[in-house]
């Protein structure tokens, strides 16, 4: 575009010397010339406009500052514009109405002077018209010689039987006396005319004498002296006259410092200065606010010849150069004791109006500095926020909104900062609690131990990362096999905690000093003994809230049969020939009671028999109606699968589970044992 520019600029001067040193370009390129130019400008003029919103204006101050010029200063700055606008014009046109009317006085003084002069003739009652023209001539020179300087050059026609004379108020003669057009008839006339170019006041009286009838014509033409007079208190007077008419605009030689050009609506006109104030200044200025002003008004003079009467609103104009204060000192003198009154209120409004304007620019500056604090703060926290940063504080009062929202911009970094470090917690636990799961499934049976005559099956799915549920399988000999279920109370890590406490007791159980000779001898105590110290030490070593239930069964290969203990845990289903029985004998949860006492029982294992033992998680799982799934769909789920191995037994009854709570969420800790006879 920059050189697009260049060229077109050159292409300029090329058309501006071919003006110059040919006969002129042709229109069209001019016209192509100066599209080129407005596309430029366009485009340059889009560019500013970006420039100043993203760097000048980009700072919300900067906009703000804009925002209140243009807002508050400019209108008042329009609206004292306004006031001393129309001030100025009010002001300058009532000087130049009140010269206006002060000529139109005049107008009346020279028409009581003509009158005053007619009752002279009565009085003096001549008998020829001569002798009356002497006398009222003698009257006008002798008489009125003291009040020239009221009818400064004034030129009086005098017409009686068919005599006429015309002479000035000074005696001089004049060359032609006045002609009375046709328009007037035969009436009286006073009044402001044009008369062979020249604008005077003018007086004509008519009356029947003596001597017969009489016509006194009284012209005052406007001078120096009668601008001095009219412009008195006011400021020097001027009179312009029209030179001429013309069809187009004015010619370049007839400009000057005494002509002024009109631009009415068909055709221009031209003034000239005809007469000035001589000795009248403009008065001094009362302050600074005191300017000059200048008004005009057109005096409508009326044409003095020809059949028609019409005026000439546009030949002649009179304006008065004044004071501001000077003519409102006039005006409002006029109300007199009133004065006091409109002054008060004018002071009062003004004064209302400055109060509003400095209580509008401290709350507007005041709010300016808030928001711009604010926005300042609230970028360079969210720089820091940006880098990580979540520490770093606006540290505002809330004294406002605005404020308030730096107050709200700490709450938020604040809570980002905690949320941080709770994540980074959380974090460190998902980590320790993946290493206590790790550790926790250890402790649980990676396979199933062979005995003969038994298959054994075990799953535990954990509600969360570790379970509070155990099951084991512990080989005592070649064809003996420990089976335990165990339910802690409580779920997660403190569960988990407990439930490896249980399993190293029983464990421990075991290794007591009693059977030197390996864990194959070291059985010698029934599972009630092994129950009863169980609970023991889990008293001893847990909190009294803490207790656990448990089943812990013996089977032996050789003989067939299960010994069995059940402390408070949901009681096993036990398949037998067609009939479900169920494993509950033994006592109360181990743990809550130190002395406890558990009993054992019997059960002879025939094959096809089956054990499913299980923990509360698999029963109290609830659907969308909050109904339990129940031992009794759990039997059921059992029966549809009984001829299936272990494994799929176990899988199809957590699947119905999942499809009766309808969520792949576990609201428990699940486990289920399955222990199958075999020939």
């Amino acid at each position: 575009m920059a050189r697009f520019a260049v060229w077109v600029a050159a292409y300029g001067i090329a058309l501006r010397w071919a003006d110059v040193f040919t006969s002129g370009a042709p229109g069209i390129l001019w016209f192509v010339f100066w599209v080129c130019v407005l596309v430029i400008l366009a485009h340059y003029q889009r560019r500013l406009s970006r420039y100043v919103q993203r760097r000048v204006l980009w700072r919300v101050r900067r906009r703000l500052v804009v925002a209140y010029f243009f807002i508050a200063v400019v209108p008042v700055l329009l609206i004292l514009l306004l006031v001393w606008l129309g001030a100025y014009i009010v002001s300058g046109q009532f000087g130049a109405n009140l010269v206006t009317l002060r000529v139109e006085g005049h107008v009346d003084q020279v028409r009581e002077l003509a009158q005053v002069a007619a009752h002279e003739a009565h009085l003096s009652a001549q008998p020829t018209a001569a002798r009356q023209l002497d006398h009222l001539q003698t009257f006008f020179v002798s008489e009125l010689r003291h009040h020239q300087e009221d009818y400064p050059g004034l030129e009086i026609t005098l017409q009686s039987g068919g005599r006429a004379r015309a002479f000035r108020i000074d005696g001089t003669p004049l060359a032609s006396p006045v002609a009375i057009p046709e328009w007037i008839g035969k009436s009286n006339f006073a009044g402001i005319v044009l008369d062979q170019g020249e604008i005077m006041l003018r007086a004509l009286d008519r009356s029947r004498t003596s001597a017969g009838d009489l016509t006194i014509i009284l012209s005052q033409p406007i001078s120096p002296e009668l601008l001095d007079s009219v412009g008195a208190g006011v400021g020097p007077v001027g009179l312009m006259v029209r030179l001429r008419e013309t069809s187009g605009s004015a010619p370049k030689d007839s400009a000057s410092s005494n002509t002024l050009i009109v631009d009415m609506p068909r055709k221009p006109i031209e003034y000239g200065v005809k007469v000035q104030s001589k000795s009248i200044q403009p008065p001094a200025p009362m302050d600074l606010l005191d300017f000059a002003v200048l008004g005009a008004s057109t005096l409508d003079p009326i044409v003095w010849g020809g059949t028609q009467k019409h005026d000439e609103p546009t030949a002649g104009v009179v304006y008065v150069t004044s004071r501001m204060l000077t003519l409102d000192r006039k005006f409002l003198a006029t109300l007199g004791q009133l004065t006091r009154v409109y002054i008060w209120a004018f002071l009062t409004v003004a004064t209302t109006l400055l109060v509003i304007e400095i209580i509008a620019l401290v709350v507007g500056v005041q709010l300016t500095r808030s928001i711009t604090a604010t926005v300042d703060k609230l970028q360079t926290a969210t720089e820091h926020v940006k880098v990580g940063d979540f520490s770093y504080r606006v540290a505002m009062p809330a004294n406002d909104q605005l404020t308030a929202l730096g107050e709200s911009f700490d709450g938020m970094t604040a809570s980002v900062e905690r949320l941080l470090r709770e994540s980074l917690e959380k974090t460190r636990l998902d980590g320790e609690l993946e290493i206590a799961r790790e550790v926790q499934s250890q402790l649980f049976p990676q396979s199933a131990p062979e005995v003969p005559g038994l298959r054994l099956h075990g799953v535990c799915k954990p509600a969360r990362v570790v379970s509070g549920d155990y099951y084991d399988f512990l080989r005592l000999s070649d064809s003996r096999v420990g089976v335990v279920v165990g339910d802690i109370s409580g779920k997660g890590i403190s569960a988990a905690l407990l439930m490896a406490s249980i399993q190293s007791a029983l464990h421990a159980q075991f290794f007591d000093g009693h059977a030197p000779g390996g864990l194959a001898e070291a059985v010698p105590l029934s599972s009630a003994d092994v129950v009863g110290r169980l609970n023991r030490q889990l008293f001893d070593s847990t909190p009294e809230e803490k207790y656990a239930t448990f089943f812990y069964a013996v089977y032996d290969g050789a003989t067939r049969r299960l010994i069995y203990t059940n402390a408070g845990h949901p009681p096993p289903f036990y398949f037998h020939r067609g009939k479900i029985e169920r494993l509950a004998t033994g006592g109360t949860v181990v743990g809550l009671f130190k002395l406890a006492a558990y009993e054992q029982a019997v059960v002879q294992l025939e094959p096809g028999d089956m054990i499913l033992a299980f923990t509360d998680g698999m029963t109290e799982p609830e659907n969308s109606y909050e109904e339990e799934f129940g031992e009794d769909r759990l039997l059921e789920a059992a029966k549809r699968a009984s001829t299936c191995p272990p494994e799929e037994l176990v899988e199809e009854i957590y699947r119905a589970v999942s499809d009766w709570t309808g969520s792949p969420e576990l609201q428990d800790d699940m486990t289920l044992v399955v222990a199958r006879a075999v020939e």
